[in-house]
């Protein structure tokens, strides 16, 4: 008889429970895996996430897939078997991470997720719809459009005076953020919602042909000289790459040195990340751009379809250049359909598929899920699909594209919207078992740790998180590790020494 293994939280169990279960069979549905859930422990520690929505149950199978999955490819690379541990109350920190990040022991502002424009308006019609301003550009389109100052009862008065259709319809003709908070039946009447609904949880197709790619041997880690090229902002597809460069990958981050960014949320995603400027309008970054496809294994976007095949950075273009290729696209609406091309963030995919109104329905008011349930949760999905994409062109060969959106993910979380568990709030007596620091050129950085814990190959990254644009003169692939080390981070003290400051809380 299989004994449990005993833990300060509850205990480790050999497998997933029931409902996490099928939770995994729900991400892995059509990417040809096959975890080995026996060789996942996981700690069902508490649910510390204050919702309807089951979301500890789908991070920690999400990290547990992913692991499985890299502990698969390390042993076809040599690596031999491992156990993958994962605690539940872990991975659900993972979709708050950029709320538990600190530099010198001061945590990281985030306060534009927070602007007076973002939040629930009513309408004159009595319907509810959220806006995006956190960007200043979208904050600045929205309170003129609306004619108003950035004050929260200015901007209720404004929106009050438009019923909530047409408001939804015009400001996103601006290329402006802005949603209806939707039931999931009238999510699923909709006609994006009705294209969605027929659209896999993890978009997963075969490009074009070309020789099989086989795993060589690795030396020290399940993913080492991966080369990921990486175009995207924010949260959702920089966490693709993240996740990567965890297990070994050598990733490069590209961005346009103008555009609008959060700062926290620039350097949360950036650990494991050589961090390059680039426009590619420009002759001279467009060849290098192109002479860095040459040679990568997968090229990661996050920006609305159409935009870099525009540039011929699309699929098509690329894969012509690199038949090996793994192209990744996330968005936040999908690939098809009517809001295709739509600009959306993690609180209006909350809000248009049903899952706020799920969240908010005892409440006695709207709220969003206080977790960036899509931002994280389509970032892990990416990379879990670009791991099934390293197994299917080591088999067959030929390019590969992986998408996924935080409108899809939103739609998973409205099937899984009956957690009845007692909430047990995050304290800071707890926090040196979850968060890590490690020495950057900026500081000491504290983050949460890896979720995903492997017995062999650790995961963690040697570049510690920095500033967009930090490498932009050296920039290249590799090199690679060529002699095994210590893990480069450490458990944090920071709270144990009482250096950590806040901001205040910075979940949604």
């Amino acid at each position: 008889m299989k004994r449990d293994i005993q833990a300060p939280w509850g205990h480790f169990v050999p497998v997933y429970s029931e409902r996490q279960k099928k939770i995994l069979a729900e991400i892995t549905q059509g990417l040809g895996l096959s975890p080995a859930t026996e060789a996942v422990q996981v700690e069902q520690s508490p649910n510390y996430i204050d919702s309807v929505i089951e979301a500890a149950d789908f991070a920690v199978t999400l990290m547990g897939a992913i692991g499985s999955t890299v502990a698969a490819i390390g042993e076809r690379r040599g690596l031999g078997a491992q156990h993958v541990k994962v605690d539940r109350r872990h991975a659900a920190l993972l979709f708050n991470e950029v709320a538990h990040f600190f530099q010198s022991g001061w945590q990281f502002d985030i306060s534009a997720v927070f602007t007076p424009v973002n939040g629930f308006y009513r309408t004159r019609d009595n319907r509810e719809i959220v806006f995006n301003g956190a960007y200043a550009h979208l904050r600045d389109g929205i309170l003129r459009f609306l004619g108003c100052p950035s004050d929260r009862e200015a901007i209720a008065k404004r929106v009050i005076q438009y019923d909530a259709q047409p408001l939804e319809d015009e400001l996103s003709a601006l290329g402006l953020c802005a949603a209806i908070k939707r039931s999931p039946e009238e999510w699923h009447a909709h006609p994006q919602g009705k294209v969605l609904a027929g659209v896999p949880l993890i978009e997963f197709d075969r490009l074009g042909d070309g020789p099989a790619v086989p795993f060589a041997p690795a030396a020290f880690r399940p993913l080492e000289k991966l080369r990921v090229l990486d175009f995207t902002h924010v949260v959702a597809g920089p966490t693709v790459s993240k996740l990567l460069a965890e297990h070994g990958a050598d990733v490069i981050h590209c961005r346009y040195p103008y555009q609008d960014h959060i700062l926290g949320f620039d350097i949360d995603t950036s650990f494991g990340k050589k961090n390059t400027y680039m426009d590619l309008r420009g002759e001279v970054d467009r060849a290098r751009a192109l002479e860095l496809v040459r040679e990568c294994d997968v090229f990661v976007q996050g920006f609305r379809p159409g935009s870099f095949a525009r540039r011929g950075f699309g699929p098509k273009d690329l894969c012509k250049i690199n038949p090996r290729l793994i192209y990744v696209e996330v968005n936040a609406y999908g690939f098809q359909g009517p809001w295709a091309e739509r600009r959306g963030w993690e609180q209006l995919a909350q809000a248009a598929t049903g899952l706020a109104a799920l969240h908010s329905a005892k409440l006695g008011k709207s709220a969003l899920i206080p977790a960036y349930f899509n931002d994280y949760g389509s970032g892990c999905l990416g990379a879990l699909g670009v791991l099934a994409a390293l197994l299917r062109r080591a088999e067959e060969g030929g390019s590969w594209r992986v998408r996924v959106a935080l409108a899809k993910t939103a739609m998973l979380g409205t099937r899984y919207a009956d957690n009845r568990e007692a909430v047990v709030p995050i304290v800071d007596s707890e926090l040196d078992r979850y968060l890590v620091d490690q020495d950057s050129p900026i500081g000491l950085l504290t983050r949460v740790a890896p979720a995903v814990g492997l017995d062999r190959t650790p995961a963690y990254v040697d570049r510690a998180g920095s500033f967009p644009g930090s490498s932009t003169l050296d920039i290249g692939w590799g090199p690679d590790l060529m002699v095994p080390h210590a893990v480069p981070h450490r458990p944090t003290s920071i709270f144990r020494l009482g250096l950590a400051r806040r901001r205040g809380s910075q979940t949604l």
